[in-house]
C-alpha cells in the first residue's frame, strides 16, 4: 500500500465524513506514506473543508515530503483557493522551493493550471525568472509541454527578455517549443526579435474576432447579390455555416485567454446589418409610395427611427457603465479570510481572495467582484450586476420592440412589393430571391425574439423573487406571492432599481 493509511485514502477521495470519523477515533493526520506525504498533503489537493478539519486535529503544516515539497506545493493541484487558505496561516511563502528548487509557479505551469498561474503572478507573488535545479523557469516548463495559454500569460508579465533565457542545457523556451508544438513555436517566433523590455499586448486576433460576424455576414450577402435570383439559396446554406462557426466557440480565446468577443461581435453585426437593411433598403422604397397607402408605412418608419436611436444610445451606455465592481474597502469584514467562510459553511465556489461579501460574485472573465451579480453576458462581453441590471433589462425590452418593428416593417415592405407585382407562387418565390437581404434579416430578427422572450421570463422570475439569476436557489418567500404582487416587484425594480440583496427584507 506504499505506506498509505485509511486516512490517506479518505483524503485522496475527498470524503469529509470518513475523514472526520477517522480523526475523531485517533487517526494521525501527520503519518507519512513511503514518499513522505501526509494525509494533509493530499487534502491540500482539493478539499478546503478537510484541510480545515485536519488542522483542528493537529495537522503539522510544516511537514514536507521526501522531495522537499511543502503543503503549498501540493495545494497547486487544489487551486488558488487552497493556496490562499494556506497562505493565510502565515507559515508559507509563494516563493518556497523544494529540494529541486521547484516553486509553486513551476508546478502550476507543468500542470497547465492557468487560474493558479494567474493567481501566483498577481501582486508579484512569484518571480517569473526563478529557476529550478536545471536552470528552467516556469516559462521553460510550459514551453516544453506546449502550454500556449500559460506561455502567453508569462510572456505578457515578464516581457520578451524571458524568451532569451536558457536553461543549463542551453535551451531557450523557443527551442523547447519546437519539439512538437508548432502553434506555440509560431507564437514565440513572432516575438523573439522584439526588444527585451517589450511586453506583448492583446493580439490583433481579438479585434478580428470581434468584427468577424459583421464581415462574414457582409461577405455572404455580397455573394448572394452576385448570384442574383439564386441569392436566397446561397443565404440558406451559408448563414447556418456562419452561425455554427460563431456559436461553437468557447467563451475564452484559446491562445490569449481573453474573453472571446465573438458574441459581442454577433450582436454588433445584428444591429449593424438590421440598420443598413432598414434605412438602406426598406425606408427608401417605402418613401416612394404615394397617396393613402403611404401614411401607415411612413409613420412606422418615423417611430422606428426614434426607437432605434434610443436603442443605440442604450447599447453604448451599457457597454460603458460600471456593472457594480466591488472595491476592497467594501469587502465584508465578517469573511475576511477563507477560514471564516469554512467555519460559517459558506460556499467556497464564490470566494475571491480579495473581497467576497454576501451576494457578490467574482467573475473570472472580467477579473472583478461584482455586487448583486446576475450573470456574465457574452453578447455584451461584460457582467450584469447591481449598477447595470436595470439598464440591461430595459435594453432587452428595447431590443424586443426593435425586433418587432423591424419584422413589421419588413412584412409591410414585402407586402407592398407583392401588391405591385402580383401574388402567384412563382412571383412570390422570385420576390424572395430578389429580396433575400430583407427576408434573411427578418427571419434572424424573428428568431432572436424567441431567445429574448426566454431571457425576459428568467429575469422576471429572478427579479420577482428579489434575487438575481446566479443567486436564485431554493424557495424564496417572494415566490409565494401572487402574480400581481410579483409584477409590482418587477415594476418597482424598473422604476427604482434594487438595493443590496442582503437588505431586501
Amino acid at each position: 500500500w506504499a505506506g498509505f493509511t485509511a486516512l490517506h485514502y479518505a483524503a485522496i477521495h475527498g470524503n469529509r465524513a470518513i475523514v472526520e470519523l477517522f480523526l475523531s477515533n485517533g487517526a494521525d493526520p501527520n503519518c507519512m506514506c513511503d514518499a513522505g506525504q501526509t494525509a494533509f498533503h493530499f487534502a491540500c489537493q482539493g478539499n478546503i473543508y478537510i484541510m480545515h478539519t485536519m488542522m483542528q486535529y493537529g495537522a503539522d503544516l510544516r511537514l514536507r515530503d521526501f522531495q522537499g515539497k511543502s503543503s503549498l506545493h501540493h495545494a497547486v493541484t487544489g487551486g488558488n483557493v487552497a493556496i490562499h487558505f494556506l497562505w493565510e496561516t502565515g507559515m508559507f511563502r509563494f516563493t518556497d522551493t523544494d529540494m529541486f528548487r521547484v516553486t509553486p509557479l513551476h508546478l502550476a505551469a507543468s500542470t497547465g493550471n492557468i487560474e493558479v498561474v494567474s493567481y501566483l503572478l498577481k501582486e508579484k507573488r512569484c518571480f517569473v525568472e526563478a529557476v529550478d535545479h536545471q536552470g528552467a523557469t516556469a516559462f521553460h516548463v510550459a514551453a516544453e509541454r506546449g502550454g500556449i495559454e500559460i506561455c502567453w500569460t508569462l510572456l505578457q508579465r515578464a516581457g520578451c527578455r524571458i524568451l532569451h533565457q536558457r536553461n543549463y542545457n542551453g535551451f531557450s523556451p523557443l527551442d523547447l517549443s519546437k519539439q512538437g508544438h508548432q502553434q506555440l513555436s509560431k507564437l514565440l517566433s513572432r516575438y523573439i526579435r522584439e526588444p527585451l523590455h517589450h511586453k506583448p499586448t492583446d493580439s490583433n486576433l481579438y479585434y478580428w474576432t470581434l468584427f468577424f460576424p459583421s464581415l462574414g455576414g457582409a461577405a455572404i450577402l455580397l455573394i448572394a447579390a452576385m448570384l442574383g435570383g439564386y441569392g436566397g439559396l446561397a443565404c440558406l446554406f451559408l448563414f447556418p455555416w456562419l452561425a455554427q462557426s460563431i456559436f461553437s466557440q468557447y467563451h475564452r480565446m484559446a491562445t490569449y485567454q481573453l474573453p472571446n468577443p465573438i458574441y459581442l461581435g454577433t450582436l454588433i453585426a445584428g444591429i449593424l446589418h438590421s440598420l443598413l437593411c432598414f434605412y438602406g433598403r426598406m425606408i427608401p422604397n417605402i418613401l416612394y409610395l404615394r397617396g393613402i397607402q403611404a401614411w401607415p408605412y411612413s409613420s412606422l418608419a418615423q417611430v422606428s427611427l426614434f426607437h432605434f436611436s434610443v436603442l443605440l444610445g442604450m447599447f453604448l451606455r451599457i457597454l460603458s457603465q460600471d456593472p457594480g465592481v466591488l472595491d476592497k474597502a467594501d469587502s465584508d469584514p465578517r469573511f475576511s479570510c477563507i477560514a471564516d467562510l469554512v467555519e460559517n459553511n459558506e460556499n467556497l465556489q464564490r470566494f475571491c481572495p480579495y473581497c467576497e461579501p454576501d451576494y457578490t460574485k467574482h467573475c473570472k472573465l472580467c477579473q472583478a467582484c461584482i455586487k448583486d451579480y446576475d450573470h456574465h453576458c457574452l453578447f455584451l462581453n461584460r457582467c450584469i450586476g447591481r449598477d447595470n441590471h436595470r439598464l440591461f433589462l430595459c435594453f432587452i425590452f428595447a431590443m424586443v420592440i426593435a425586433h418587432l418593428l423591424f419584422v413589421a416593417m419588413a412584412m409591410c415592405y414585402l407586402y407592398s412589393k407583392m401588391s405591385a407585382e402580383g401574388r402567384s407562387l412563382s412571383q412570390c418565390l422570385t420576390l424572395l430571391g430578389e429580396e433575400f437581404w430583407v427576408v434573411v434579416m427578418m427571419v434572424l430578427n424573428a428568431i432572436t425574439l424567441f431567445w429574448e422572450g426566454w431571457l425576459l421570463i428568467e429575469q422576471f422570475d429572478a427579479i420577482a423573487s428579489v434575487t438575481t439569476i446566479y443567486f436564485r436557489h431554493g424557495q424564496s418567500p417572494a415566490r409565494q406571492k401572487s402574480q400581481s404582487q410579483r409584477w409590482a416587484i418587477v415594476l418597482t425594480f424598473l422604476l427604482e432599481g434594487r438595493k443590496w440583496l442582503g437588505s431586501k427584507t
